[in-house]
């Protein structure tokens, strides 16, 4: 079975690359702050959350200005 990847393809794995980057930071610097307190990783949490919630809408187009 031959895949031929979509225009779209490229675009939204770079965007996914970079949600993936930033929700990594997020979690590496919430589990930093969690270590010594571990209400200090509130912001963190809350940021890894919306980033979350805005990639299970699954709103591609959106995402891409499409």
């Amino acid at each position: 079975m031959d895949l031929t990847p979509t225009p779209l393809a490229a675009p939204l794995d770079d965007y996914l690359r970079e949600v993936v980057q930033t929700l990594h930071a997020a979690v590496r610097q919430g589990m930093r702050r969690a270590a010594d307190d571990p209400r200090a990783a509130s912001p963190q949490i809350a940021d890894c959350e919306d980033i979350l919630t805005v990639i299970m809408a699954g709103k591609a187009a959106e995402w891409l200005d499409l």
